[in-house]
């Protein structure tokens, strides 16, 4: 009789330690999960998975906390396209060169007239990386404010999140209109 009772209890305490270890692994998934700030991507958020040490590599996406000179309240999502020992060059046009490609143009003003001066020619040093947007309007690592982004700014690799239409969360919540006006994003655009 007193054995039935001592397994009983044993399963409870069981069961409640397994309930306790999934809390803690949702609220740490969760407290991983950013929403996405920019109409330059098709998500309404990303989910940042940790590097566990390895280097990012070219191509990989990556969520990081951009130059705290910049304010930005949310991380920025880009993708790595250069990574250390390449050259950086920018033509008189402004057009940004990794080791002799051109991969993009350096606008002489943001979307809200802010000036934007374009990164200063160099070699991507150990630690760092380039990191670029799909749109040209992105504000990354061709302008001087975003540069080259250490490792440690760099929370982890992305994953896009699925749409979730019923709770408004479908596509990006902020679109290029909205960054004129300074209007900040809403849920369910």
């Amino acid at each position: 009789m007193f054995n039935r009772r001592d397994d009983r209890l044993r399963r409870r305490k069981i069961g409640l330690a397994v309930m306790a270890a999934l809390a803690v692994l949702w609220l740490t998934a969760a407290s991983r999960v950013h929403v996405n700030a920019s109409w330059s991507d098709e998500a309404w958020g990303y989910a940042a998975f940790p590097l566990f040490g390895e280097a990012p590599k070219i191509g990989d996406r990556v969520l990081f906390e951009p130059p705290d000179s910049v304010g930005s309240p949310v991380p920025y999502l880009k993708a790595v396209r250069g990574v250390p020992g390449m050259a950086v060059a920018v033509d008189a046009d402004r057009t940004v060169h990794l080791d002799g490609e051109p991969i993009g143009h350096a606008k002489t003003h943001a979307l809200d007239g802010r000036p934007l001066t374009a990164i200063a020619p160099g070699v991507i040093p150990d630690g760092h990386y380039f990191l670029l947007g799909r749109h040209p309007d992105s504000h990354d690592s061709r302008y001087a404010e975003i540069g080259f982004v250490p490792h440690s700014r760099i929370l982890g690799r992305a994953v896009a999140l699925p749409d979730l239409p019923w709770l408004g969360l479908k596509g990006p919540l902020v679109g290029p209109e909205d960054i004129r006006r300074g209007v900040a994003p809403e849920a369910g655009r």
